[in-house]
């Protein structure tokens, strides 16, 4: 992950400084559902704590934008800034209990975890590779552009507790951290700087909201996986 940082940096630096390297740049807006992965949820409080097993995570709508450039002298490489946004809500569900979730009372049971709203903003600094087909005079670089993209987004995800016992009178907070990303998707010109595109995308995030109660001032940890999968559509101006 170092080294995949430092390459979207460095060549960053290139692509940004215009006196010296040209570029194809474009900017895609985008949308399509995002699917969450089940996952155990970790809970440690002062009166206990132990593991949610296999919570679901709804699926939901999701969009963004991303804004971004190919280099002229290597006309399959670029670089792009994306940001998107997911909401993996937890709604009410029955699964298993492991731990001490109440005071005296360990083990392993059945029990509902009310709903949670969770909403995440990913920011990537993405590295670009397309593979420019059907070139002609008015497309040098290809009417059909299959493509793939990496990156190393930061994840700034909000976890609000609704209507759930386990953090009855908790608030929300944002946990910062850092995931990473692949995607892989066709994009097809349709008139003169305008294309359109499809994409699959795949983010991992390990998230670690704390949750404090508005009564005791006392905290509780909400540690959970997002691995959600994206199936985006989406157009495209290049300039």
């Amino acid at each position: 992950m170092k080294l995949l940082v430092a390459t979207i940096i460095g060549l960053g630096s290139l692509l940004l400084c215009g006196h010296s390297v040209s570029a194809e740049w474009f900017g895609d807006l985008y949308v399509g559902p995002t699917f969450t992965r089940s996952q155990d949820v970790k809970v440690d409080r002062a009166a206990g704590g132990g593991t949610l097993r296999d919570v679901g995570f709804d699926t939901a709508a999701s969009g963004g934008i991303r804004v971004g450039g190919y280099f002229e002298a290597l006309p399959f490489l670029g670089l792009a800034v994306d940001v998107l946004q997911f909401y993996p809500n937890v709604g009410p569900q029955t699964v298993r209990f492991d731990g001490c979730f109440v005071v005296g009372g360990c083990g392993s049971r059945q029990g509902g975890t009310g709903s949670f709203d969770i909403s995440t903003t990913a920011i990537s600094f993405d590295l670009m590779l397309r593979l420019p087909l059907m070139k002609t005079p008015d497309a040098p670089n290809g009417v059909i552009q299959p493509y793939v993209g990496v990156g190393v987004p930061l994840f700034l995800t909000t976890v609000s507790p609704r209507n759930t016992a386990l953090f009855r009178n908790h608030a929300s907070d944002t946990d910062a951290s850092f995931g990473y990303m692949a995607a892989g998707g066709i994009a097809f010109r349709v008139y003169k700087n305008l294309a359109v595109f499809a994409e699959y995308r795949f983010n991992h995030v390990r998230v670690d909201a704390d949750l404090e109660d508005k009564v005791s001032a006392s905290r509780a940890t909400f540690r959970t996986d997002l691995d959600s999968h994206s199936a985006l559509i989406g157009i495209s101006a290049r300039w």
